[in-house]
Formats: C-alpha cells, sequence, structure tokens
C-alpha cells in the first residue's frame, strides 16, 4: 500500500525541489496527499508547486503556502529567478488551509527545505507524526547545509522532538550527478520533461556549472529504495552555529544515510522522474 505523504518544500531555488516533486510523482510507492511551501515568498513557491502538477497531470491535494520568515530571524535568501520561467502563475490555485495543521495531521512528511513549518508542526499538541524524512545537514564534512542554516532554530526543534527522523545529508548527495545527457532525455519525454529541463538550465545558468546535483530527489530515493543506501541510528544535534553533529546509539530516534550506490540512485531519480511524465 502506497505511503501517503505530505511534502514541505521551498521550490524555486534550487531546481531540486522540483526534480524531487516529479519523483514523488512517479513512485508508485508514494501518495503524494498535499504540499506546504516554506522559506520567503512562499504564495510563489505554492503557485510553482500547482503549476508542476497541472503540467504533470496529477492531484497532489492542497498546495498550502506555510511560513515564510525563519524562525531564527536570519534574512531570508531569494535568488530572484524563482518562476521566472512559469508565465502566468497569478492563475495557479492554491489552498488557504492551515500549513502547519496538514503537517501535524500527517502521519509522514518529507522535508526538503528549511525546517521552519515542520518545528511548528512537531510542537503541535497531539500531533500525528509518526516518521519524517528529510535532506538537511552534514555529518561528516563538518559543513553547515543550506537547510538547516536557513533557520537553524527550527531545524534543532525538529531533531530534538524526538521523532523519527531519517535524513540524507550534504556528504551523501554531492557524490551523485545529473548531467547534459539527463537533461535531454528529460526534454525528449513530454511537457512536464521539457518544464524540468529549462528549469535545471535556468540553474546552471545562475550557478554557472553544467551537472545538477539532485540532493533532494536523492531523499525520494532514500524513501522507496531504501536498498541502494546504507543507514546508521543514532541521534542528531544541531549547534548554534548550523553544524549537525551524530552520534551513533541503536536506541537513537534518528537514522542518517551513511553511504549509497551513487549510479544506481542518480539512474534510479531519472527512471521515477520520466515515470512521472508517462
Amino acid at each position: 500500500m502506497p505511503i501517503s505523504l505530505i511534502l514541505d518544500t521551498d521550490i524555486g531555488t534550487d531546481v531540486d525541489d522540483a526534480l524531487a516533486l516529479a519523483a514523488i510523482l512517479g513512485s508508485p510507492e508514494l501518495d503524494l496527499t498535499g504540499v506546504t511551501t516554506v522559506y520567503g515568498d512562499v504564495l510563489l513557491r505554492a503557485r510553482m508547486v500547482a503549476r508542476v502538477a497541472r503540467v504533470a497531470g496529477r492531484d497532489v491535494g492542497p498546495i498550502v503556502p506555510g511560513r515564510s520568515a525563519a524562525r531564527s530571524g536570519r534574512e531570508v535568501f531569494w535568488a530572484g529567478h524563482e518562476g521566472a520561467l512559469m508565465p502566468d502563475l497569478d492563475q495557479e490555485e492554491v489552498s488557504d488551509a492551515d500549513p502547519i495543521a496538514l503537517l501535524a495531521e500527517s502521519s509522514t512528511v518529507l522535508a526538503i527545505g528549511p525546517l521552519t513549518n515542520l518545528a511548528e508542526a512537531v510542537e503541535t499538541p497531539g500531533n500525528e507524526l509518526e516518521q519524517i524524512f528529510l535532506m538537511g545537514g552534514d555529518f561528516r564534512a563538518g559543513k553547515v547545509e543550506h537547510n538547516i542554516k536557513c533557520d537553524v532554530a527550527a531545524a534543532a526543534a525538529v531533531f530534538a522532538s524526538g521523532l523519527p527522523v531519517t535524513a540524507i545529508g550534504l556528504e551523501q548527495t554531492t557524490r551523485l550527478r545529473l548531467d547534459a545527457a539527463v537533461v535531454a532525455e528529460l526534454e525528449g519525454a513530454g511537457k512536464l520533461g521539457e518544464l524540468l529541463g529549462a528549469e535545471i538550465r535556468q540553474y546552471w545558468s545562475y550557478r554557472e556549472q553544467d551537472f545538477n546535483v539532485p540532493h533532494d530527489p536523492a531523499a525520494v530515493l532514500m524513501m522507496v529504495e531504501p536498498e541502494l543506501f546504507s543507514f546508521a541510528t543514532g541521534q542528531i544535534v544541531v549547534e548554534d552555529d548550523g553544524l549537525t553533529r551524530f552520534t551513533a546509539d541503536t536506541s537513537g530516534p534518528h537514522r542518517i544515510v551513511t553511504d549509497l550506490d551513487p549510479e544506481r540512485v542518480a539512474r534510479g531519480i531519472v527512471d521515477r522522474m520520466l515515470a512521472a511524465i508517462a
């Protein structure tokens, strides 16, 4: 039976959120029943989700703008290209539901942005959260990863909640690459592929690079093909500077990815995006 899932995303800045959304839509193991957006112009982000879903011809449940400002008070980073390739976004309909309630009433959440919304959800009395999957942190190289850095206070609250969290960190996702051949494959597969290809090329131009690191889609694969990953159980603590520290403990509430099969994970991401287009 498919896992009923709420996606929490900062789609629009790094293209990998859009790719992750497509990978979810191409995964029969997952039943996407709602999406919340976080960080910055959350209404624009929600409308981008609606556009991707409409082009894919899929119902993803309520699409709800969430919290725009970081709990930590940190200034929001905004690249400026968000939504630039999607004309008439103001015509896309989004929900006025309570984003925190939507998350708190879900059993499973995949978070691929700053954890501002999720922090409120885990602090909601009587929340029904059973498992959280996320892309965030760096558990080997000692770097402060973007999703954690954007709202350190929120990330600390999520990990301190004691709820089960499975995380894939920067030290693993940066082992993955999607190149120009993948973009051509997507662009030749249909309207959704053309949209994703254009978003990828825009992001490459912004970053002055010719490849993509699929950080967020890797978290989708982590959920649906766990056999491609190795995990360790323990405790994650977020320090005041945003560094994520993991201590192994078989009784801990958290899991992190400690290894992955780069070729098979990258190919699995592409295959699932293509399945969403078919």
